[in-house]
């Protein structure tokens, strides 16, 4: 037993004297040929196969014909590796700009004993090329319209530091596209084929500008994609042949052309949204296009005159684009779009009503309808889907600057509304729009979630003077929860809105709608609030989605210091909110002001805890009239923080904003 015992003591002692550890080293380069004066990234896989820890661990890294970026000829210390365990060691190599060979040696070793040195050193040899080394890129527009033009790009260009001669591309397409325009050194000697030349191409340089030509679609829909292949070479062997070619597909979309200025017919718009529907059921894009010819009703545009109701967009996945005039007959209407549909003061319906999903509306005036000049009306699509309405002149001329008002409302909107971010997901986008002169509200949310941003509101397209519409600029109803008027904070970068001159308030919010976010817009003159929620007139307090409450802010403080040549605005606001500033320049009746030019504020931070703000404005602001909103950031989902509320599991989550009300005006004096 004593025996026994004794050889147990004996083996261990032996193994803490004898320690071993299996160290082996791998070089994970793939290339055998490096291109002259690059950088070239060297990793080494490092392992300790066992059965004991490697401990005081260097690696011993020489090389010839090139440089590294640090120096371990006398080794470089590496962590302890336990057996079985894997690390890495990297260099940076500095390549010759002249041909040659880099050889490169790396060994690895510890304090422990290996007993096989056989795999602890590697050498590699790599050679230096100064062959040029093209590239070629072709590039498409994301859809296509059937016979509308479009622009091929072609990025050509040389990363090597050696020059390319006599470099060909060829490019090749459906035949049925026709070439309009070809940049210079480029030729296309028969249908669907492009060949371009340059002399020489400079060592590390792309060709200036990129070779952009232009052509028309097919005008049939085909197999329903563009597909454009394009390959370059030049006289030297070329470094790297995978950048000498390049594939660029696209979707061509199933185009329907209104060529008809009349109410109905075969070319009419009537018949292209009757020939949309039947057709567009979701398998690929489809677009009502504009081709229409002289005579024009008035004006350096075409008006389509509508004597009844036009049918429903039911279709799916659709654009309307009143630009495909413009790429026709060019930009003749520099005020506005090309294409108005009028309604004439007589018809009693909308002018565009969309219930299909996934669609676009752009680039059209329209006006003159008893109804509302665009109404979306459409049961749920899925998740997330988006109707968007943009570059339209709605209550207006062509021109912007004077009322043709649609009966009713602008924008009229109707969807599957919700109460939370994760069952409200129905939306509608509308930016960059002129929604000026109806009857009623420029826009009526009555139910569905929205984004506004970039439109003018009240006034006419190209100035600030007055076109007012006859209700409230903008107004979000009983399910418009989650709406943004302006930019919030997962869209920082978007404009805001001009809203002025309306009849009742700017933007006004039905009682307990929540996560409206109302920021950075210009807002003013309009006959009642700028903002007011709850539809009560001024309210010191908002009840927030989480039960808290949202206060309208308090400015303590506003004056001019002449030292620092900034004027210092002071406030109070709720705990968690975020502090804008406007400057007016005159306070509003109701004492409350309105928003006319965002000044600055704090930042837009999600569970801030600041109450009481210190902001400085560059400028002297005296006389001006400053008043502010407080947004606060309401979190959902995985964005919400330990010990606020519960986390839903395996859902979207992310920020919603809301917005107070204006606070009551301060003089800067």
């Amino acid at each position: 037993m004593k025996r026994s015992l004794l050889l147990v003591i004996i083996v261990l002692s032996s193994r803490s004297l004898f320690a071993a550890a299996d160290l082996n080293i791998k070089n994970t380069l793939s290339v055998t040929t490096v291109k002259a004066g690059s950088i070239l990234p060297v990793f080494y896989e490092l392992r300790n196969t066992g059965p004991d820890k490697a401990v005081n661990n260097i690696v011993t890294f020489t090389v010839s014909g090139a440089t590294a970026d640090k120096d371990c000829t006398a080794g470089c210390p590496v962590i302890d590796i336990f057996a079985g365990g894997t690390t890495s060691f990297q260099e940076q190599l500095t390549v010759p700009s002249v041909a040659g060979t880099i050889t490169m040696t790396a060994s690895f070793s510890g304090a422990v004993s290996d007993p096989n040195l056989a795999d602890n050193t590697q050498t590699t040899t790599v050679t230096v090329s100064t062959d040029p080394d093209v590239y070629i890129s072709a590039n498409l527009p994301r859809q296509l319209e059937l016979g509308q033009p479009f622009e091929l790009s072609i990025h050509l260009g040389n990363t090597a530091n050696s020059p390319a001669h006599d470099v060909a591309a060829a490019i090749d397409f459906r035949p049925d596209a026709i070439v309009d325009t070809l940049p210079d050194g480029c030729v296309s000697p028969i249908p669907g084929k492009i060949f371009c030349h340059v002399d020489t191409l400079a060592a590390g340089a792309p060709i200036e500008p990129f070779w952009v030509a232009k052509l028309e679609a097919p005008a049939t829909f085909g197999n329903g994609l563009l597909a454009v292949s394009a390959l370059v070479s030049e006289s030297e062997q070329d470094f790297d042949q995978g950048s000498n070619c390049s594939i660029a597909t696209v979707q061509l979309a199933d185009t329907f052309y209104v060529t008809d200025s009349g109410n109905e017919g075969s070319g009419s718009l009537r018949q292209a949204i009757l020939d949309a529907n039947a057709a567009c059921t979701g398998g690929t894009p489809c677009t009502i296009a504009f081709r229409l010819t002289e005579p024009r009703h008035a004006g350096p545009w075409d008006t389509i005159a509508i004597t009844s109701p036009l049918p429903a967009v039911t279709a799916l996945k659709l654009k309307i684009d009143g630009g495909t005039q413009t790429s026709f007959i060019g930009d003749t209407n520099v005020d506005g779009p090309e294409v108005e549909i009028s309604g004439g003061g007589t018809v009693d319906g909308d002018g565009l009503l969309i219930s299909g999903c996934d669609v676009q509306v752009m680039n059209l005036v329209v006006n003159g309808f008893r109804r509302n000049g665009v109404s979306v009306s459409r049961l749920s699509c899925g998740l997330f889907a988006t109707t968007e309405l943009h570059d339209l002149f709605i209550g207006t001329d062509p021109t912007g600057s004077q009322a043709r008002p649609n009966g009713q409302r602008g924008i009229g909107i109707s969807l599957g509304g919700g109460t939370s971010f994760f069952n409200d997901v129905q939306l509608v986008d509308i930016h960059d729009c002129v929604i000026s002169g109806n009857t009623l509200s420029g826009i009526f949310d009555l139910a569905g979630r929205v984004n506004i941003w970039g439109n003018r509101i009240g006034v006419k397209a190209h100035s600030d003077d007055p076109l007012p519409n006859g209700a409230s600029g903008i107004f979000i109803g009983p399910d418009g929860y989650g709406s943004a008027i302006g930019p919030d904070i997962l869209r920082p970068n978007l404009a805001g809105n001009v809203i002025a001159f309306n009849g009742e308030m700017g933007v006004a919010v039905a009682p307990n709608i929540f996560n409206v976010s109302i920021l950075s817009n210009k807002i003013w003159g309009n006959r009642l609030l700028g903002i007011d929620v709850g539809l009560d007139g001024p309210t010191p307090a908002t009840r927030t989605l989480s039960g808290t409450t949202l206060l309208v802010p308090t400015l303590t403080l506003a004056h001019y210091d002449p030292v620092s040549k900034k004027t210092i605005i002071e406030g109070d606001a709720s705990a968690g909110g975020a502090l804008s500033l406007y400057a007016n320049d005159a306070i509003d009746p109701s004492g409350y002001g309105q928003g006319q030019r965002p000044v600055g504020g704090s930042p837009l931070i999600p569970f801030s805890t600041i109450t009481h703000y210190h902001v400085e404005v560059d400028g002297d602001l005296t006389g001006q009239f400053i008043t502010a909103t407080c947004t606060r950031v309401d979190y959902e989902g995985f964005a919400k923080p330990a010990g606020k509320g519960t986390v839903t599991e395996g859902i979207d989550q992310g920020f919603l904003t809301q917005t107070s009300e204006f606070s009551r005006a301060i003089e800067v004096r």
